[in-house]
């Protein structure tokens, strides 16, 4: 059975999970929607919610803590660093504050941190003590190299990184992690409906199948194989392994 560890179900249009997978959303009405596809899966369905680094709203933090009161997501995010452009980089005060508050949260929750970081690997370093405190932390998209996803883990902190997308579209760093990484600690995703190749208008999650198949190649290994070390992952990152293993 296929993972995807991180998509955007609210946005995917007449998409029924037939897979697990954990879907973030960054809105009281994405959430709403989000929550009750979950609630229709049949539990493949793990629900996230988090204060966006593109979008840094943070009215929405006090959302964010019902929520974990109410035990009604798995996992605070995606959170994290977006300097991707100028624009971007100009926020840093305030995705630093979204972050702060979003790993407070996941540590006094002791639920799971889904960490989005473009070029800004030094504040997961600055950061690493307080990470360590964290049951998991997930690098959706992780954009770094594998000697840079190792030194993350030598710093203590319980990580899987998670690649999609640009596997397929031969970015060397990602397929150097995936090739390089201990196998246990690799997820794989959509992003969907984001991280479109060429031509596509959008993702479909169903295009997790040809991530998947794509890290066979790179790993050298069966599908059967993959499909089980991935869902153990997943499980484990989501602290949910206990139900199945």
């Amino acid at each position: 059975m296929f993972c995807d560890s991180h998509l955007h179900i609210a946005e995917c249009e007449d998409f029924v999970p037939v897979h697990f997978c954990c879907s973030c959303a960054h809105s009281k009405e994405e959430f709403f929607i989000q929550e009750e596809i979950a609630l229709k899966s049949g539990g493949k369905v793990l629900c996230a919610f988090g204060l966006h680094p593109q979008k840094t709203l943070l009215e929405n933090i006090d959302f964010l803590e019902s929520l974990l009161v109410q035990k009604r997501i798995l996992a605070v995010g995606e959170t994290g660093f977006d300097f991707f452009t100028p624009e971007l980089k100009s926020c840093e005060v305030q995705q630093k504050k979204a972050f702060e508050m979003c790993l407070e949260l996941a540590t006094e929750h002791k639920v799971p941190l889904v960490i989005h970081d473009r070029k800004a690997l030094d504040l997961v370093f600055f950061y690493s003590s307080a990470l360590k405190k964290c049951t998991s932390v997930v690098f959706h998209s992780f954009a770094f190299t594998a000697r840079d996803a190792v030194s993350i883990l030598n710093h203590g902190i319980n990580a899987y990184f998670s690649f999609g997308k640009p596997l397929m579209n031969g970015n060397k760093k990602s397929i150097g992690c995936v090739k390089e990484l201990p196998l246990e600690r690799i997820l794989l995703e959509t992003d969907a409906p984001y991280q479109t190749s060429k031509g596509e208008e959008k993702t479909s999650p169903l295009q997790i199948k040809q991530v998947y198949e794509k890290t066979c190649k790179i790993r050298g290994m069966n599908m059967e194989e993959l499909e089980n070390c991935v869902l153990k992952n997943f499980f484990n990152a989501f602290g949910i392994a206990g139900n199945i293993f």
